[in-house]
């Protein structure tokens, strides 16, 4: 032997050996050796530690003794050494036993261990207790659920409780209305101007109810959709908000790509999204000439639907407000609004299976936008 093949050896004998102290310092993981017939042979202080078994008591034993009763009763360790044996690797997370019988949820790796003619000679096997991630996934899921239960209770709640106050705001609305018919002469200044605080309040009420209503009804399942075509149901929008869009001076440009004409939804949803964000594009327009335009984009298989507005604009730090409700970036006084529109809008496109957001800098006007899936 030739002094470069004693100082390989050496070396070789060193890795080796700094290896096995890495491998027995490691306490997070059993990491271990097994025979080609499954039984162990080597055990680290991670094992020990992990299983409750020393190495005396775990060397030469079957590795089927850290199973289940059930997994060993089907022959589940035998199939992992196969899959190991034939594929090289077999991982997957289950159930294990500990010396002292208790149960605990690991990550299990084995892998087939070959030497240099390619001979079989046994497996490695690392494990790691995942039972902490397992209860925090699973206590995760129960808040999850408790809180999908409790959203779907609070929407039930909104739609009942909006339901029950139309019939109390129109009796309210009709004898504020008769007391102005029949009775307005008798009031005095201060009676008429009462009469129109309540004029107002009700139907300030009545505007909430119907958005209150609009946002239980959007967490229901989407209606069967169909191909909407988006040039018309701007039409249809624009043509309902004309009153609205005259009173602010505005002008509203509709332009629908040749490429991206059309979505998959159903049209009330396209419409209440498009009615929702082209009435806030123009109340918050520039005031001296406000501008809005609605515009269509082809973007892989969906279309982007923006609406662009030159006005005030939203500042980065309040975009995570827009779409929950009652949130109001503006007081009421200034810009009219219930503070659900968005959220609406927001439950409307994503139960069509779309997406909705804004990019916009304050002062630098508006583009909202929402994509939905091409027909």
């Amino acid at each position: 032997m030739g002094d470069g093949d004693a100082v390989f050896t050496q070396t070789e004998h060193s890795q080796a050996r700094q290896l096995a102290l890495l491998v027995e310092s490691v306490r997070d993981y059993a990491i271990f050796l097994i025979d080609a017939d499954g039984c162990v042979a080597t055990w680290n202080a991670g094992a020990q530690n992990l299983k409750g078994y020393t190495a005396a008591e775990a060397i030469g034993g079957h590795f089927s003794m850290f199973y289940t009763e059930a997994d060993r009763s089907t022959g589940h360790p035998e199939f992992e050494l196969e899959v190991a044996r034939r594929t090289g690797r077999y991982d997957e997370e289950g159930w294990r036993v500990r010396k002292d019988g208790s149960h605990f949820w690991a990550s299990v790796v084995l892998s087939s261990v070959r030497d240099e003619t390619g001979t079989l000679i046994g497996f490695a096997k690392v494990t790691r207790d995942l039972s902490d991630r397992r209860a925090a996934d699973a206590a995760l899921r129960e808040a999850n659920a408790h809180l999908a239960k409790t959203n779907r209770e609070l929407d039930r709640f909104a739609a009942v409780a909006a339901h029950d106050l139309q019939e109390p705001l129109r009796t309210v609305a009709g004898f504020a209305q008769i007391l102005e018919e029949r009775h307005a002469e008798q009031l005095d200044e201060s009676g008429q101007t009462y009469l129109g605080y309540v004029a107002a309040a009700v139907a300030r009420m009545q505007r909430l109810v119907d958005d209150l209503l609009g946002y239980a009804k959007a967490a229901e399942e989407a209606p069967a959709a169909a191909t909407v075509e988006l040039a018309g149901a701007t039409t249809v929008v624009v043509a309902e908000l004309q009153a609205a869009i005259e009173a602010r001076g505005a002008s509203v440009a509709v332009e629908v790509d040749a490429a991206a004409p059309a979505v998959r939804a159903h049209p009330r949803d396209v419409e209440s999204v498009l009615r929702n964000l082209v009435s806030n594009a123009v109340k918050f327009a520039d005031p001296e000439q406000p501008r809005v335009v609605v515009r269509s984009t082809a973007v892989e298989d969906s279309v982007r639907i923006d609406v662009i507005d030159n006005g005030i604009g939203v500042d980065p730090a309040e975009r995570p407000r827009l779409f929950r409700p009652f949130q109001r970036l503006h007081s009421a006084a200034d810009y009219p609004g219930t503070g659900l529109g968005l959220a609406i809008a927001q439950r409307v496109v994503e139960r069509n299976g779309g997406a909705i957001g804004v990019d916009s800098v304050a002062g630098e006007g508006s583009r909202f936008w929402f994509s939905l899936p091409a027909p």
